[in-house]
């Protein structure tokens, strides 16, 4: 399924918090993350690929927001002249195939609650070759809504009547019944329409009226889907207002005292604004820019751009977080003698700083590897170091790593009180649940030493799960004894990091898998299939080898283009085996299971798995084997025959990065997919990993010993602990040890 993502507003409307060149849907409204980011996420597990129509002048801005979605399939398509969202829709349609299914998805709401069940209500009607409609009346009433009158004849509009509903603009078809739904003349004019380079030639629609999709319908195939979600629009400064002071609470910087129909919209973290004694007034305080207005003269300020533009660009235009091709320069704070900037660097690009006369700069490196040149010098640097820039001329800072540099520059002068605020204690080991499987071994308990209590046969170790059927627990400290749900209920979801919040549950497992007998033939379905058909996600998977027998070996993908009638036969034959690819495998390798491909663990493997938090698999064949009270075990070959890649797979380990390398740990990436990613440290000596506010870190040692703390606690390491951390601290590895760390 495609997803056609609508980028491309200016939203004057929302002036000062939005700016021409930083619009509303790009803003970090949702703890941390952007509407526009927010949509990505939500739709990943139901999209293959996304197409991001915006204005030419966003391309900075939305390729820096995109950089945070590993392995994301995307393409880009600009206007370089408004034409509103029908005529960019229709083009993309029309390179579609006929019965490709699309999704179009605004950026411009705020979604909180079931949205699966709902996207998999909308594919029904898509597939049943209606344009289905998700309707929901909003959780906040305002402006620049849009309905549908479902009568006799659909109308779409921006007036309601008395049988209309809440539009969305969250729409799905076929590319062939969406084109078929819209103004046909329009649909023909569009044919004509010439993409160069991604961008929609400015020329070609010099024919083309700007129009929006809701003026565009023209039929009543229409199937409307009542959203299972809690929707609200951002329009103006009130409905932001309604959302982020009241979801968000953060205007503990405003007092109102004796006030009526008083807003305050504060985004300055040291002002504080006072209103006393006022009625009716909105205020909105951003570094740059007061606006004060009456309430119903806030919808003002499209005409007040209008007409003060000339002489005030940079506060219409300009907001203090810049996207540039390189990366993205924010303004944090600035005195008379002082300047503090926040510089992210994308992977393989560089940033150049022109040191000035009598300014000194120092750059505190917070995430990443930088290369400094200066003339002919020139020197490397990583996290955590300081470097300090006192030549007058230009320096080139490059990004040399896979990852973003991030390093904080400021200028001139540095003050600090030395002051810390109290941390609680986030990082706590994982206590597993073990499975008894058949086919399992000793290995988890004889390699690692896993207290597994009479068990004679471990199977599979669960070393970091929220999934109901086995449940992780903390090990340690003040929550020892929780399960992992529970613990994230007392801590908080939106300690796990920004991208954790559009999941209803804990989204990754890591496992650990002894196979002393080779596990059945099977295969996981993607999330679309899932959610559908088992009301839970898919499951895309990584294998770490940790040991291996001399001849062990796993089973991954067809050696040749099958039928689903051959596999039937084959299964039936006991002969499935043979047109299966049988890789012989060793320690370290690295192997990725995406969702549809038909795999299995063979005898003599010990395996460290990262998955989707998922326990759907089809069973396709399983050598005839009996289960405890010895009925052969169930086959789901239906269910599998559904969902199978069966093209020829060509197998190969995951493909290996440079490794970063410095004086006390070595680092690579082994294993990475739009679900979560897994980097391999080999540490001798001190490793310092800083935070992200995307999302939370596991930890798994795999080798090795030493210690791990986080500046508040350190705690001993040994091979088979699981260590589990919240988005907010530095972790400090130390000793000699070999460490995977997962986050998504």
């Amino acid at each position: 399924m495609k997803c056609f993502v609508l980028a491309g507003g200016s939203s004057d409307r929302l002036w000062p918090l939005s700016r021409r060149d930083y619009p509303k849907q790009f803003m970090e409204i949702r703890e941390g993350r952007s509407m526009f980011q927010d949509t990505i996420l939500r739709n990943i597990p139901f999209c293959d690929e996304f197409v991001i129509l915006t204005n030419k002048r966003y391309e900075n801005v939305v390729c820096g927001q995109l950089q945070v979605f590993q392995e994301l399939e995307y393409r880009l398509i600009f206007e370089e002249v408004a034409l509103k969202t029908a005529p960019a829709v229709i083009i993309c349609a029309l390179q579609c195939e006929p019965d490709e299914e699309i999704i179009i998805a605004p950026t411009d709401c705020i979604i909180e609650g079931d949205y699966n069940t709902t996207v998999t209500l909308l594919k029904s009607a898509v597939k049943e070759d209606k344009l289905a409609v998700i309707t929901c009346k909003p959780a906040n009433y305002g402006e620049s809504y849009n309905y549908v009158y479902a009568g006799r004849k659909i109308v779409f509009g921006a007036k309601p009547s008395k049988n209309s509903l809440w539009d969305t603009g969250i729409w799905g078809a076929k590319a062939s019944v969406l084109l078929q739904s819209l103004d046909k003349t329009l649909v023909e004019k569009c044919r004509t329409i010439n993409i160069r380079r991604n961008v929609i030639e400015r020329e070609s629609t010099e024919i083309i009226k700007p129009v929006n999709l809701i003026k565009a319908v023209a039929t009543n195939n229409c199937k409307f889907i009542d959203a299972e979600f809690k929707w609200t629009r951002i329009t103006d400064i009130s409905s932001f207002y309604n959302y982020y002071n009241k979801a968000i609470k953060n205007n503990i910087n405003a007092i109102i005292n004796n006030n009526k129909g008083v807003e305050i919209v504060n985004m300055v973290d040291d002002q504080l604004v006072v209103a006393n004694g006022l009625k009716n007034v909105v205020i909105v305080n951003t570094r740059d820019t007061i606006y004060v207005t009456h309430s119903s003269k806030e919808a003002d300020t499209k005409d007040i751009a209008n007409k003060y533009y000339s002489g005030n660009k940079r506060y219409f235009d300009f907001q203090p977080k810049k996207y540039e091709i390189w990366g993205v320069e924010e303004l944090i704070g600035s005195a008379e003698d002082c300047i503090v900037k926040l510089i992210t660097v994308f992977p393989r690009e560089f940033y150049e700083y022109k040191s000035k006369k009598n300014v000194v700069a120092n750059l505190f490196i917070t995430q990443g590897v930088a290369r400094v040149e200066y003339g002919e010098k020139e020197s490397e640097y990583s996290e955590n170091q300081n470097i300090t820039l006192t030549e007058t001329g230009k320096y080139a800072i490059t990004n040399t790593g896979k990852t973003n540099l991030v390093f904080v520059c400021t200028e001139k002068s540095i003050k600090t009180n030395g002051n810390k605020s109290k941390k609680l204690d986030f990082l706590v080991k994982m206590s597993p649940s073990f499975k008894d499987n058949m086919w399992g071994g000793t290995k988890i308990r004889d390699i690692f030493g896993k207290d597994v209590g009479e068990m004679d046969v471990i199977a599979e170790s669960w070393e970091l799960s929220a999934y109901p059927d086995g449940e992780s627990k903390i090990a340690n400290g003040e929550f020892a004894g929780k399960t992992l749900t529970e613990y994230i209920e007392i801590i908080g979801k939106d300690k796990l990091g920004w991208k954790a919040q559009a999941y209803d549950r804990f989204p990754i497992m890591i496992k650990l898998i002894d196979a002393k007998q080779s596990l059945s033939i099977q295969v996981h379905p993607a999330d679309d299939y899932a959610i559908s058909n088992e009301g839970e996600l898919g499951k895309n998977e990584m294998w770490h080898i940790l040991d291996a027998d001399e001849d062990a070996y796993i089973y991954v993908g067809f050696n040749k283009d099958v039928t689903k009638e051959e596999i039937i036969e084959r299964i039936e034959n006991n002969t499935l085996l043979q047109v299966l690819n049988k890789i012989p495998v060793k320690k370290d390798e690295t192997y990725f299971l995406k969702a549809g491909t038909v795999h299995a663990i063979g005898a003599g493997c010990l395996i460290c798995e990262v998955q989707q938090s998922s326990n759907v698999t089809y069973r396709l064949y399983d050598y005839g084997r009996k289960d405890k009270s010895g009925k052969l075990r169930e086959l789901h070959v239906n269910k599998a025959l559904d969902v199978l890649d069966m093209k020829k797979y060509t197998p190969k380990t995951y493909e290996k990065y440079d490794a970063i390398m410095r004086y006390d740990f070595v680092k690579t990436l082994i294993g990475q997919c739009k679900y979560f990613t897994v980097n391999k440290y080999f540490v001798d000596g001190d490793c310092i990993l800083p935070p992200s506010d995307s999302s939370f870190r596991a930890f798994v040692i795999v080798g090795g010993s030493g210690t791990i703390s986080n500046g508040f606690s350190a705690y001993e390491i040994g091979v088979g602990d699981t260590w589990f951390s919240a988005n907010l601290e530095n972790i400090n590895i130390n000793g000699k040890c070999t460490v995977l760390v997962v986050n998504i």
